[in-house]
């Protein structure tokens, strides 16, 4: 394998200890559609059909039981740089055709993960093999409500919030979700009061931004305990505690600063547009765990790069949205090849079903279809979530101690909207900013959604503020910009290919 060594070794030498700034670096995939689509996740339910189907990019020796070692010895990766045979992971999104009582596959347009470099006093240092990570509640049915913002302190006694739905808009009026004011997570989705293009839950919207459809974004932890195995994915990770005066992101003494990654999964869903009818109360998609609210989106994460590779991109490479394969001394794979592997579960999940695989019955805000349960919420509920461990339980906690684990177990995760403190606006997601800062991988015109920066300062309804949230906002507009900068025409033509292989091939 290509890694040009001798390069490495050099530009490895030269490490940049505790960065003042963030540098950031995107991983793209490529091929002809993801990796593998299927009911796997050697996390959660390692040698067991997982409960629900995940849309795997990554290592081709991903499977049932796969391990970081197995992953080191792929054959293939779909991710573009060399040396990266990691595993990522998230749940799929299907249509629910609510006249006809059936369920069909939303196409993945494409899929990006930002390896954020925070500012920290600390050394960032790159992922050990074989680590694993979740993030994401997947037993949630309606969403705590945060304000429809993330929230990523630590430090924050309001708990973790990390994930989101991002709909790009040729128009924001009406509004894609309920404002706080109206809605409280328990029967429909929180816009984001400071970017009207976000939000927990699935939009009652058309999500028709050029390039940009709907899109699932999950953020997870970055600070490794490493008294904690490998593979205790509950209790390995903690998200940092952000220093509001310095801008700094730091882990508890005696943890280990790793990349922060962040997940984002664009979604086929104007495939659909003529099958529904936005803005009526209701939304037709529902995640593959039967989710119909979005609340309960996550992700997992299983380490297997070339450490050297990866210390490499993270010490010198601040490539932005350009992508880590432009990063000095990385080699990029071969763009017009492909690495795709059958699922080891044989089971349709691709046509027009009944049930979604897996039988999880279809629930949320109210409403139920399907499965055994499917006139009892909270029965349809509990039988989605019991049979196999459900993937990616992470973050949401009524209280959080001054070291909040990023991963408690999802069945003793009670909280609700009605449990958790209010986290508002950019101080949710503090001085990282990572909902908006890399808000869309390609270029687009205001019109079409995709000026975040635009949109921080839109369609804001009054909260609580204070010195804290306004210093978070307003270095929120900043990096907005800066990372706007930094993106060009390679973005905008890796959009365009993806989506043209998608629409001509119709493959998964």
């Amino acid at each position: 394998m290509a890694y040009k060594p001798l390069m490495v070794a050099i530009l490895a030498a030269t490490v940049q200890a505790a960065p003042d700034s963030r540098t950031f670096a995107v991983l793209h995939f490529y091929g002809d559609g993801p990796l593998m689509e299927g009911r796997v996740d050697p996390i959660v339910s390692p040698g067991v059909t997982a409960s629900h189907v995940h849309t795997i990019q990554g290592g081709s020796n991903f499977g049932i039981s796969a391990t970081g070692e197995d992953l080191m010895n792929s054959s293939c990766s779909s991710a573009l740089v060399e040396g990266d045979n990691s595993a990522y992971w998230f749940p799929k999104l299907y249509f629910h055709d609510k006249i006809n009582d059936t369920v069909e596959p939303v196409d993945l347009y494409y899929a990006n993960v930002y390896y954020f470099f925070e500012p920290t006093d600390d050394d960032v240092v790159a992922f050990p093999v074989g680590l694993q990570m979740t993030s994401g509640d997947a037993s949630l049915r309606d969403c705590p409500n945060f304000y429809g913002s993330l929230q990523l302190d630590a430090g924050n006694s309001s708990g973790i919030q990390p994930v989101q739905w991002t709909c790009p808009r040729s128009s924001y009026e009406p509004a894609s979700w309920e404002w706080a004011s109206e809605s409280n997570g328990s029967a429909a989705g929180i816009q984001d009061q400071g970017n009207q293009g976000a939000g927990q839950g699935f939009p009652f919207a058309e999500c028709d931004g050029e390039y940009s459809p709907l899109r699932q974004d999950t953020h997870f932890p970055s600070c490794y305990d490493p008294s904690k195995d490998l593979t205790d994915y509950k209790n390995n990770m903690v998200f940092p505690t952000v220093n509001y005066t310095s801008g700094k992101q730091n882990c508890p003494a005696g943890f280990i600063h790793v990349p922060h990654l962040f997940f984002e999964s664009y979604w086929n869903t104007p495939a659909f547009a003529d099958r529904w009818t936005p803005d009526s109360g209701y939304q037709p998609f529902t995640l593959s765990n039967g989710d119909l609210t979005g609340c309960s989106s996550h992700g997992d994460f299983m380490a297997a790069w070339d450490t050297t590779v990866l210390q490499n991109i993270i010490d010198t490479c601040d490539a932005g949205d350009s992508g880590m394969d432009l990063c000095p001394g990385v080699t990029a794979r071969n763009r017009s090849s492909t690495c795709n592997v059958a699922s080891p579960i044989d089971e349709d999940i691709y046509n027009n079903l009944t049930v979604l695989p897996g039988n999880n019955p279809m629930s949320g805000w109210g409403m139920s279809f399907g499965g055994d349960d499917s006139g009892d919420v909270s029965a349809t509920i509990a039988a989605s979530i019991t049979s196999a461990a459900v993937s990616g339980a992470s973050g949401v906690v009524s209280s959080a101690p001054s070291v909040l684990t990023a991963t408690p177990d999802v069945e003793s995760s009670t909280a609700t909207s009605s449990d958790l403190a209010v986290a508002v606006g950019a101080a949710s997601f503090t001085s990282s900013v990572t909902a908006t800062a890399p808000a869309l991988p390609v270029e687009t015109s205001s019109s079409s959604g995709g000026d975040s920066s635009s949109a921080l300062t839109t369609n804001v309804e009054s909260a609580p503020t204070d010195t804290a949230t306004s210093a978070a906002s307003a270095a929120a507009t900043t990096l907005v910009k800066q990372c706007k900068k930094k993106r060009d025409s390679s973005s905008h033509d890796h959009a365009k290919a993806h989506m043209a292989r998608h629409q001509g091939s119709g493959s998964h």
